[in-house]
């Protein structure tokens, strides 16, 4: 596996739960920035990668408009998408569908009857409910928690500790912000904040990609 873009604080955890895992990184892709990495793998920049062999990349980023950026960027440059990585401490049901490009973190606890998009994370410690399922590209803060029959849709980020209630559905590229509970039904492009949750704004739809390939 090739770590995709180091900037992202996270990637450290896309480091462990390999090694965790037993998954070899064969070495790392810088995009933009200054890597975060904590072990000693090679490091390429993406301007140098040359005629190095190419293989399967993970993009390391929580925000989703950044990871789907990243594996833009992999695919055109020659990559393929890694198979979804899955630190060995979160609890799994007994069959999960998940897409590649996924990141599972430490101890996430996921039900029975999920099916995950490609690209999706789901961040420490977050709780994901029963026949959940999650768009492409959704991010779940560390500790949030999905009561159960939930659907996200694609590109949207749940923040940490937020709460989201049985039975509800988000649109996509919805942000709702950090320790939020939302119990009803939330439209496409929202940003939702507060107890009980509140649409604050609606979001612009994200904009193009980033061809310069920043993180």
């Amino acid at each position: 596996m090739i770590l995709f873009g180091l900037r992202s604080p996270l990637v450290v955890d896309y480091e462990i739960a390999a090694t965790r895992s037993g998954t070899d990184i064969a070495y790392g892709v810088s995009v933009a920035g200054h890597p975060r990495v904590l072990s000693d793998i090679e490091i390429v920049e993406l301007a140098a990668l040359g005629d190095r062999p190419r293989g399967a990349a993970m993009p390391c980023a929580f925000a989703p408009d950044k990871r789907e950026e990243l594996a833009q960027l992999a695919l055109e440059s020659g990559f393929s998408l890694a198979a979804a990585l899955i630190d060995p401490t979160a609890i799994l049901p007994p069959k999960l569908r998940i897409g590649p490009g996924s990141f599972i973190n430490a101890g996430a606890v996921i039900g029975g009857g999920c099916m995950f998009g490609q690209g999706v994370l789901i961040n420490r410690s977050a709780s994901i409910g029963h026949h959940t399922v999650l768009g492409d590209w959704v991010s779940i803060g560390p500790g949030a928690i999905l009561s159960g029959n939930v659907r996200i849709g694609a590109n949207s980020m749940i923040g940490a500790g937020a709460v989201i209630q049985s039975d509800v559905r988000i649109g996509a590229n919805v942000r709702v912000a950090a320790g939020t509970v939302v119990r009803k039904h939330v439209e496409d492009n929202a940003l939702v904040s507060g107890n009980p949750g509140k649409a604050v704004r609606m979001r612009a739809v994200p904009s193009s990609l980033n061809r310069e390939g920043a993180e």
